[in-house]
């Protein structure tokens, strides 16, 4: 049963990767259609506000798969999340509608610490718990 769910956690966090870097780098019209979908359910943000706030949050829950999915391989996890937001920033100034820069890079990255950092305390309580129970 463990197995399968850290296959699971792997499987979504490589997904969430590929889906997080085609947003990133797609069509800036594809993100505003996004926002229009979203922006009445989140009492309408001004865009600006609402990127920050996809920045951080996409990047928590991609922090948190990874950090599920490679429990015992911290280095790893922070070298692919961190490389990952730095890496599409980077990008985004070769395409043509976007552009990266440095604020959203650190969002990004402050995002997926929070992300890691989350994991890791559910894990460690987890392992905590089952730990006295076995006692």
């Amino acid at each position: 049963m463990k197995r399968r769910i850290t296959h699971l956690a792997i499987a979504a966090a490589w997904i969430a990767v590929i889906s997080i870097a085609y947003a990133t780098l797609t069509h800036v019209g594809f993100i505003y259609s996004i926002y229009f979908k979203l922006s009445p359910f989140l009492m309408q943000p001004a865009m600006r506000t609402y990127a920050h706030f996809e920045h951080v949050i996409a990047f928590a829950i991609l922090g948190a798969l990874f950090g599920f999915a490679y429990p015992r391989r911290l280095i790893l996890v922070c070298c692919i999340v961190f490389g990952a937001a730095t890496l599409l920033e980077i990008l985004q100034t070769v395409t043509p509608d976007r552009h990266g820069t440095l604020i959203d890079a650190l969002e990004k990255i402050a995002g997926g610490a929070a992300g890691i950092m989350s994991a890791r305390t559910i894990q460690y309580f987890r392992e905590r718990r089952r730990r006295i129970s076995a006692d």
